[in-house]
C-alpha cells in the first residue's frame, strides 16, 4: 500500500509540474479548460492542483484566467545562477 502512495505522490508532483510548465509558458493566462486541454488532464484535477499551487503563490488565478504567481520567482532567485 505504501507504494500505491508513494506512486499517487509522484503523479500529483508530475501533474503540477506540467501545470506550472504550461502556465509559465502562457503568462496572459490560461482558463482552466485551456490548462486541461494542454496537459489533457480532467478539469476537475487541474481545479484542484490550481487551488493548491494559489495557496503557495506559485500560480494566481483570477478573472484573466491562470498565470504565474510571484512565488515562482521567489524559487528561481533561491535555486542561483545556472
Amino acid at each position: 500500500m505504501a507504494k500505491r502512495d508513494s506512486n499517487h505522490g509522484i503523479q500529483v508532483i508530475s501533474r503540477a509540474a506540467a501545470i506550472l510548465r504550461t502556465v509559465v509558458n502562457t503568462p496572459d493566462g490560461l482558463s482552466l479548460g485551456q490548462l486541461a486541454t494542454s496537459t489533457g488532464l480532467a478539469r476537475s484535477t487541474v481545479q484542484r492542483i490550481v487551488d493548491a499551487l494559489e495557496m503557495e503563490f506559485l500560480v494566481q488565478a483570477g478573472p484573466g484566467g491562470v498565470r504565474p504567481g510571484w512565488g515562482l520567482r521567489r524559487l528561481g532567485d533561491l535555486a542561483g545562477p545556472s
